[in-house]
């Protein structure tokens, strides 16, 4: 352990984990910093700035590497200063300045090396040069949305010198988000991304924060093309240093022009995922899917069977629900199954006081209100505020999050579903497309096309919004012939049948057969396609 980690080490002990939150500090792991270093030292510039420094992890370990001109770092907390200057600052071979990078901006940057907060730049005024500055940079008002670091990469990349290089270390879901795109296409016009290296979920670079990183480096000039690298594993962090000295030893999982890059798709999944599309369509246009139903206050709407006992309920008072994840263990959901979570004395009841309250309801109500459940956020919102969204029971639970793939179960039950799950609603004219679409998303196939979608977290948990399930591509049954369409349907019925028996896992012969007959149907597509271009020409 250096003089930077042992400091690092006893300001953590030091202080409390929401004030280092709320600050937006997750320090940078020595094997990352070393990485970065190797990037931006390189081309020997004049002058290296960390706009964030910390305690100088990345400034430290550009000396490890061997560099020798000046060492400027920027620390705007006085506790993070105090105690660097009584441990590592003793020793360190930068200059540590106690000021905000961004109300200090003057001239060019020759290069960067950069882990700037994570956390929302409405918790500060903006001086009105930066605003400025900010304005002419993305020709608009930054999102009300950004993190703070998108404003730390806007600005250091609006100044970077030309021949500069820079590298940033941030959490990777701006590639997936809506306040994202407008980083993406700041990104797409400045055109300086070299690489862009994204990690395992699972490897938690951050240990602290709920998210996974990504690493940018920057090079001097404008390019044409950006390499895309997916690091895991345990040679991780071999193989990242050889990404940042340009000797990997591997080619890149995608190198991606510029202009194939489209700032309002997710850039999480690049080089991964499904590539060619021919034969399928997006979800999207079979249907709807839509967030679970949001109550504001669980535990005032949600009830077990007991509760709504005790309370004297009537029927007309609840619906049957699908209060969380473990309410839906397998891939089908029927009455029965509901009937025993009820005989378990689970949550599967979601009061409804608004249709036909009964004297008991009303009274609930009034309880609810002595409670204070109407000041809640989203109930203070609604009128009254114990109406809840008017759903009919989905007949596809779509899965909000998961880690070897996602779940998505048939929805055969009067239940509506909670927030733990987006509901598919197909059109009217592509209902008898459920059975398909269903147990298309049980096969390997479709394990492929996650990747290109989902906003990936810490831990390896992954997260599909319902706009990234619309934009997921899937067989386009509209297509297909009576005949095939008939054999879809048969094997989707022989896989109810052995779910409804008590196997919640697919058969593995039914799910080959059906993934069979998706590609010669993908492949009569391409053979079609191919016969209309030797027309053409």
């Amino acid at each position: 352990m250096n003089d930077v980690e042992r400091a690092q080490e006893d300001y953590c002990a030091a202080t409390d984990r929401e004030y280092r939150r709320a600050a937006g500090q997750f320090f940078t792991p020595s094997w990352i910093a070393s990485g970065m270093a190797r990037w931006v030292v390189a081309t020997r510039p004049e002058k290296i700035v960390d706009p964030a420094c910390g305690f100088g992890m990345l400034l430290d370990a550009c000396a490890r590497e061997g560099y020798r001109g000046s060492l400027i770092g920027y620390e705007i907390d006085p506790k993070v200063v105090e105690c660097w200057r009584n441990t590592a600052g003793q020793s360190a071979a930068y200059v540590l300045r106690q000021a905000d990078f961004l109300e200090n901006i003057d001239g060019t940057i020759p290069a960067a090396i950069v882990n700037p907060p994570y956390n929302r730049f409405q918790r500060r005024d903006l001086p009105g040069q930066l605003q400025l500055q900010l304005a002419r940079t993305l020709g608009a008002v930054a999102s009300g949305y950004t993190n703070q670091y998108a404003l730390f990469l806007y600005v250091v990349l609006s100044r970077l010198s030309e021949g500069g290089r820079a590298a940033f270390i941030v959490p990777s879901e701006f590639l997936a988000t809506g306040y994202g795109v407008q980083v993406k296409q700041f990104l797409l016009r400045n055109r300086r991304l070299r690489h862009l290296v994204l990690f395992d979920p699972a490897s938690r670079v951050f240990p602290e924060a709920i998210t996974t990183a990504c690493v940018m480096l920057f090079d001097g000039q404008p390019g044409e093309y950006v390499d895309v690298w997916h690091l895991e594993g345990e040679q991780e962090a071999d193989a990242f240093r050889e990404v940042c000295g340009g000797d990997g030893m591997r080619e890149p999982d995608a190198c991606v022009s510029y202009r194939d890059l489209d700032a309002t798709q997710n850039w999480q999944g690049l080089g991964r995922g499904q590539s060619d599309r021919s034969g399928f369509a997006p979800l999207g246009i079979f249907g709807n899917a839509k967030r679970g139903i949001a109550t504001g206050a669980n535990e005032f709407f949600v009830l077990r069977p007991s509760q709504a006992r005790n309370l004297g309920l009537a029927p007309s008072d609840v619906v049957p629900c699908i209060a969380s994840a473990s309410s839906v263990p397998g891939i089908v959901v029927t009455d029965t199954h509901l009937g025993s979570l009820r005989d378990d004395d689970k949550a599967v009841y979601l009061f409804d006081g608004l249709t036909y309250p009964s004297a008991e309801g009303s009274a609930y109500i009034s309880h609810g209100e002595s409670q204070e459940f109407h000041q809640r956020y989203l109930t203070k919102m609604r009128r009254p505020w114990y109406r809840l969204e008017g759903r009919k029971p989905a007949p596809l639970l779509l899965a909000v999050f998961g880690r070897e793939g996602f779940r998505v179960s048939l929805n055969r039950s009067s239940a509506v579903n909670l927030t733990a799950f987006h509901g598919f609603y197909p059109k009217a004219e592509f209902i008898q497309f459920v059975p398909l679409i269903w147990l298309y998303f049980q096969t390997t196939i479709a394990r492929s096309a996650y990747v290109g979608q989902h906003r990936a977290y810490g831990d390896g948990l992954k997260k599909l919004e319902p706009g990234d399930w619309s934009k997921l591509h899937i067989p386009d049954w509209r297509r297909w012939d009576a005949a095939s369409i008939a054999n879809g349907l048969r094997l989707s019925s022989a896989t109810l049948a052995r779910c409804l028996e008590g196997n919640p896992v697919p058969a593995h012969d039914v799910l080959q057969e059906f993934e069979l007959l998706i590609e010669a149907k993908r492949s009569s597509e391409l053979a079609v396609g191919d016969e209309m271009q030797l027309s053409l020409v």
